[in-house]
């Protein structure tokens, strides 16, 4: 019984998507523009799960009206919104002002969607680990947009999301049971009598803080250790008695809270040393300080402008039922494109137009405006078809087009994006609307438009541009628009079978209007068998699961590569259901009328379980390809989905800027993490020496490296074993079992949860979820059973001076660095960094030191040689320091002896490689056994706790 391992599996990862969402060396600063102190284009879009309910569009104008004013008076009267578009989904009938020029509900600032049950009805803001990177998107609820007053004043609310989303900035304040962000840390003084220990609240304000405890299980009082602590169940409500006035990262409801905190003086007063997000990714930066360092505000832009009296937006409404997806196919018809004048002596002229035929036969779904332009040195209309509704009845004319056409001469790309806008006969200078182009030249000669015209021109009328690239000397400057339009660009190496294709022409739909999610088609299983060209007789026998997300409109898919001849023999297909009882047999043979697609699709509802399925065919072919999916099993139920792409950043090594990116799958359940799944990213590198098979990197939701907060369904991991300049392409698979399951949220209890909100009080509150992990040990989990996805993730183009030379990547920064059981047998842990950032290679060494002072331990203190530091022989067992594999958790436990009763002992480390890179200094830990009122010995609190320390003696 065969199942493609994993040296097999590379065949299906040809495909190589750039999934552009900013510079390669630089980030995407939002869709949105700030000039002359307004943001102009801020989009505001609502999911197609979303019912519609007109009094939402009000409850909209409303929220973003209030955060317009908190913006204008928080970055001190140099911003506000001027323009915001509500775009709605195409489930959706209501009066538009205006057509959509580009804007989608994948691109959108805010997102309103179904909840994610982790962070329950409350705001969030999906964004990575790197201080000042603009974050993803943020993620509104109906019931949120509706109602929303629960959380506290909408406005400021939305601000503390908005600072994250465009400034990247991170939260002040802490977590119930968080590890590295606590709500409660223990502040160490040292007195004329010692050290001394107070419980305090985790939050970044300028003024002293009022309100009371409350057990978010029981409702009840908070429970607290023998030091005075609150348990990880006690949240803390501020009231508004509190009169701080920043930061309105920390508590944003406080009626008198209204700016960000600041390094600059002690007006606004940031407290560094505290345990929060901002402080431990920012290295102690203020909010104020990495927002005023963004494009929006540095060098002066944007002054201070304290003559605007209106703050409120003017709102502009676009989308509905009316939305209309318009593609032009800009396809390059030039010599290169046959075996004679291209010098891998490759058809790609045949490949084109096969795939081209296969796609709108199959899959370019009814009501879509195609138009298509053909090119060369010029472009050439009569070849190609004027914008045209696809019908069944249009098809046929549209693959007669694209059948006929043949090579003609030179390369000018350029030219044919340029005609592609201007053309009455194609998108006519409107707005918006998108580009397919394929091509696998460079453009050369005297040609009519240059990149930057065509590059200006698709900017400037918000004309998305995605890109196949055929072969590896395509121009890297495709590449480069598709990334200036927001657009997405599609590597198909030669020879690659017809699923890379059909992978990047789907690509092409991507930002057109958004179907259900019960409606959109999961991908369970792809594979390509390359054929031996000398052994005709070829048999098959394989899986896939259907899981009990999915069932409906199962649908196989096989394709075959044959250079478009007609079969001389059928190929025998046969299907068995998960109970062995029903069993499917089919014949298909190939022809130039059905493009070598054979597509079966199931009515009823597939049974749950492990489907078999065997091909045997007699012939020679160049490929067989197996694409199944299928959808939701029922309306009101969500899928499991994935969706993988690369996330684009950039590593200061001493005085250069290097190329720093991460694979990234989220699995999800609807909108709800799905956990404990095996991610593996299969990521194919240039090779000049023949091919090279794809590297294998097993992404993590482990909250460290790449990865941001534990068990949220999102994982990830850097990539760093470049092979030099050129194409690098990267798709995920994800496999669940019985050990992956769904976290659907937090539990309380019933009195609670019918006065308090899931994610965040109905009294004004900080949020609950998610600080460091979104699993807290009351969270509800249901198991997925065994399923399978597959996604195309994302590729980029690594120029010359992009990658450093020799090893210069370090470590990545340790953030769960804990120790616990201080009155037993201390255990130090941590997740292992890597080699080069968090990748699977053993660094060389890790430094850990200790004291009673934290101040020992600062980035100025930590090298001193008088600072204690952990040696093999303070370890107990057999064990050393010897370093573990870059992810996985490095254990030890600690002499006990070493440390005092009472005292509480500050832990830090770094970790160096053998190249002599170090990595940055960890998160501070600390940890103490504390002696009972009896004398006996107890546990403390030994999470993450803030560290205030100051020598009376001495003042």
């Amino acid at each position: 019984f065969h199942h493609p391992d994993q040296t097999m599996l590379y065949k299906t990862f040809g495909i190589a998507l750039v999934l552009v969402t900013g510079c390669l060396l630089g980030q995407s600063q939002g869709k949105a523009t700030l000039t002359k102190n307004g943001y102009d284009d801020f989009v505001v879009a609502i999911s197609p799960d979303v019912p519609q309910d007109d009094t939402m569009i009000d409850s909209i104008k409303s929220m973003m009206r209030d955060m317009s004013r908190v913006l204008y008076t928080a970055t001190r009267h140099r911003a506000h919104l001027r323009t915001v578009k509500i775009l709605l989904p195409k489930t959706w009938k209501y009066p538009t002002d205006q057509t959509v020029s580009g804007e989608s509900f994948q691109d959108a600032e805010f997102r309103i969607d179904i909840p994610n049950n982790a962070y329950g009805e409350s705001p969030y803001t999906q964004q990575s680990t790197d201080c000042g990177v603009p974050g993803d998107f943020t993620h509104l609820t109906p019931s949120y947009v509706k109602d929303g007053l629960k959380y506290g004043d909408k406005g400021k609310t939305l601000l503390h999301e908005f600072a994250k989303l465009r400034w990247g900035v991170f939260e002040e304040h802490g977590y119930p049971g968080d590890d590295k962000f606590p709500l409660f840390y223990l502040k160490t003084v040292w007195t004329e009598a010692g050290q001394a220990n107070t419980a305090e609240k985790n939050f970044c304000v300028n003024d002293d803080i009022v309100g009371y405890e409350q057990d978010i299980v029981t409702g009840g009082g908070c429970s607290h250790d023998t030091s005075g602590v609150p348990d990880g169940n006690c949240m803390f409500f501020a009231t508004q008695e509190t009169k701080a006035t920043s930061s309105i990262m920390s508590l944003p409801y406080i009626s008198t809270n209204v700016n960000f905190c600041d390094d600059g003086g002690e007006e606004y007063l940031h407290d560094p040393d505290l345990p929060t997000k901002q402080n431990l990714f920012c290295n102690g930066q203020s909010t104020w300080s990495v927002i005023s360092a963004n494009d929006d505000f540095k060098n002066n832009n944007n002054p201070t402008n304290d003559t605007i009296t209106n703050t409120d937006p003017r709102f502009i409404i676009i989308g509905g039922e009316e939305q209309v997806a318009s593609i032009v196919m800009v396809m390059d018809v030039s010599k290169s494109m046959t075996p004679d004048f291209n010098d891998a002596e490759v058809d790609r002229l045949t490949a084109m137009k096969d795939a081209a035929k296969r796609w709108v036969k199959y899959d370019v779904p009814e009501g879509t405006k195609l138009g298509m332009l053909p090119f060369s040195t010029s472009t050439y209309m009569n070849d190609g078809f004027a914008m045209t509704d696809v019908t069944e009845a249009a098809k046929n004319n549209m693959i007669d087009k694209i059948d006929t056409l043949t090579v003609k001469g030179g390369t000018c790309i350029a030219t044919g994006l340029y005609q592609a806008v201007v053309r009455p006969e194609l998108l006519n200078n409107q707005e918006g609307n998108a580009i397919l182009l394929i091509t696998d030249g460079k453009q050369e000669g005297r040609c009519d438009n240059s990149y930057n015209q065509a590059k200006n021109l698709l900017v400037r009328k918000k004309v998305r541009l995605i890109t196949i690239a055929l072969g590896d000397a395509a121009d890297a400057e495709i590449e480069d628009i598709a990334e200036a339009t927001d657009g997405k660009s599609y590597f198909v190496q030669d020879n690659s079978g017809p699923g890379d294709f059909n992978d990047a022409f789907t690509g092409s739909t991507t930002f057109q209007p958004a179907d259900t999610i019960s409606n959109t088609d999961m991908t369970i299983y792809q594979h390509t068998w390359d054929y031996n060209k000398t052994n005709p007789n070829f048999s098959v026998l394989d899986f896939f699961d259907v899981d009990a997300s999915i069932g409906k409109n199962l649908t196989f898919r096989l394709e075959i590569q044959n250079g478009n001849s007609n079969c001389k023999s059928p190929i025998n297909i046969t299907l068995i259901d998960p109970d062995v009882t029903g069993r499917y047999d089919y014949q298909f043979s190939c022809s130039k009328t059905n493009f070598g697609t054979y597509i079966q699709k199931f009515t009823d509802l597939a049974k749950e379980g492990r489907w078999q399925f065997m091909i045997k065919s007699v012939e020679l072919f160049e490929s067989i390809t197996v694409h199944v999916t299928s959808r939701s099993r029922a309306d009101n139920d969500e899928p499991i989905r994935t969706q993988c792409s690369i996330k684009t950043g950039q590593q200061a090594l001493g005085e250069d800027v290097f190329l720093k990116l991460s694979a990234v799958a989220d699995v999800k359940k609807g909108n709800t993490p799905v956990i404990g799944a095996k991610v593996m990213a299969y990521i194919t590198r240039p090779n000049d020496n023949g091919e090279l098979p794809p590297l294998e990197l097993e992404l993590l939701d482990n909250g460290s490296g790449a990865d941001v907060i534990k068990n949220d369904g999102i994982y990830s991991r850097y990539f760093t074993k470049y092979t030099g300049t050129g194409r690098y392409s990267v798709k995920c698979q994800v496999i669940g079992d019985q050990d992956t399951q769904v976290n659907d949220g937090f539990i309380v209890s019933k009195d609670f949860e019918d006065t308090y909100a899931k994610a965040v009080p109905a009294q004004p509150g900080a949020p609950i979820c998610c600080g460091s992990n979104a699993l807290s040990p009351n969270s509800k989990l249901s198991n997925t059973g065994n399923f399978t996805r597959q996604s195309a993730g994302g590729s980029f183009q690594a120029k010359e001076g992009d990658l450093p030379k020799g090893d210069k990547f370090p470590p990545s920064r340790v953030t769960d660095l804990e120790v616990k059981n201080m009155c037993s047998e201390p255990t130090l842990s941590f997740v292992s960094p890597g080699d080069d950032f968090d990748s699977e290679d053993l660094v060389k060494s890790y430094t850990i030191k200790y004291s009673k002072y934290a101040g020992n331990l600062t980035k100025e203190t930590f090298d001193d040689n008088t600072v204690e530091e952990l040696s093999n022989d303070d370890l107990v067992g057999n064990v050393t320091l010897s370093p573990v594999k870059g992810g996985s958790t490095f254990s030890v436990h600690l002499n006990s002896t070493k440390f005092e009763t009472g005292i509480v002992y500050f832990f830090r480390m770094k970790a160096t490689d053998e190249a002599k890179n170090v990595s940055p200094l960890s998160n501070l830990a600390s940890a103490r056994c504390m002696p009972s009122a009896a004398g006996m010995v107890v546990f403390s609190p030994i999470s993450l706790m803030l560290v205030l320390i100051y020598n009376l003696l001495s003042a």
